[in-house]
């Protein structure tokens, strides 16, 4: 009897154990607001000098706008639960699209490119093409398929061409290939491609990686460049030089340090920056509606890749803007060190 109770109390303990562990893994890897100094909030002096700006909804997506053009970078905005993610088929919320679309005057996108095919970039494009039907989706063949799976029109799709410019308006977009983040667990399938058009609903794991790119962006004599995933190609960008770097951190704090020096090399230092914005850090298991939070602990330890760009950028006096809401961010440099 004594050997039976003890053996309960043992399995009781082990449960509780395994239950605060999951609590803690699920909770935010700090805190944003820790990071105040570097966070961006809006003048009305900002607001109305700038004709170009930016806002961050989270992950990779992007709306550059100059009052005329809009261009979305990825345009994820459903961001389904973990729940849902791990349990269930996910889908785009027509609705909440319909919604996004109104409050960010949208109808004004004239291109939509996509990063790679990660349901966390590329979920909504479909339904984004749909309700906004003059839009161009630039993106891989795989991402390409996604739309097609929502019966998007094929006139609205061109495949990605990297180092071709394009231009909507006064922006000229160049794509770059890429290199995404090293795999995990769940997250094993890069260079993976989406051969035959994806319907929705359907599982996580359909959203195959189909190749990677940056992004970028000339406008009125500014270069912009946004990468969304934590890896580089060796020596691909050493010949550019930008003004705004968008720059993914997603999962940095997890890699050896020797990646992380040379994936800082690689981008931060070759590009020398006046400014860089970190990217792909937030919960986006977290609806658009509420503040943006670091990614759980069971993700990353985000605090920790913050600190390590943070530091980075100081060494060569880089001015890092953590955007933690989704205001617009003029993208003049005499107007960003009014902060």
């Amino acid at each position: 009897m004594a050997i039976q109770k003890g053996f309960w109390l043992a399995f009781g303990i082990s449960i509780l154990v395994l239950m605060a562990a999951v609590v803690f893994l699920l909770q935010p890897s700090g805190q944003v607001s820790d990071f105040k100094k570097w966070q961006y909030f809006p003048s009305e002096k900002t607001a109305l000098s700038s004709r170009l700006k930016v806002k961050f909804f989270g992950v990779s997506t992007l709306l550059f706008d100059d009052g005329k053009t809009q261009i979305l970078i990825d345009g994820f905005f459903s961001r389904p639960s973990l729940y849902q993610v791990l349990f269930q088929n996910i889908q785009s919320q027509p609705a909440l699209i319909r919604q996004m679309i109104q409050q960010q005057h949208l109808q004004r996108t004239q291109a939509i490119f996509v990063t790679h095919s990660h349901y966390d970039h590329a979920l909504d494009i479909a339904e984004l093409a749909r309700q906004l039907s003059h839009t161009k989706i630039i993106s891989s063949s795989s991402t390409l398929n996604i739309a097609r799976g929502g019966q998007v029109a094929e006139q609205q799709l061109i495949q990605v061409q990297p180092l071709h410019a394009l231009s909507f308006g006064e922006f000229k977009i160049t794509a770059i290939a890429s290199q995404h983040t090293p795999p995990t667990a769940v997250n094993n399938d890069l260079g993976e491609e989406i051969k035959q058009p994806l319907q929705l609903p359907a599982r996580f794991s359909k959203f195959k990686e189909g190749h990677s790119f940056d992004y970028l962006i000339e406008h009125s004599g500014q270069r912009i460049l946004v990468k969304a995933s934590t890896g580089a190609i060796p020596d691909q960008l050493k010949n550019l030089k930008v003004d705004i770097l968008f720059l993914g951190i997603a999962q940095l704090s997890r890699q050896s340090e020797g990646f992380q020096q040379n994936y800082l090399d690689q981008t931060l230092r070759t590009l020398k920056p006046k400014v860089v914005v970190p990217i792909h850090w937030d919960n986006f298991f977290k609806p658009i509606d509420q503040p943006l939070e670091f990614l759980p602990y069971l993700a990353d330890h985000t605090e920790q890749s913050l600190k390590i760009l943070i530091q980075a950028a100081e060494q060569q006096q880089t001015r890092l803007v953590l955007l933690s809401q989704p205001v617009s961010y003029p993208l003049v440099p005499a107007l960003q060190s009014d902060r």
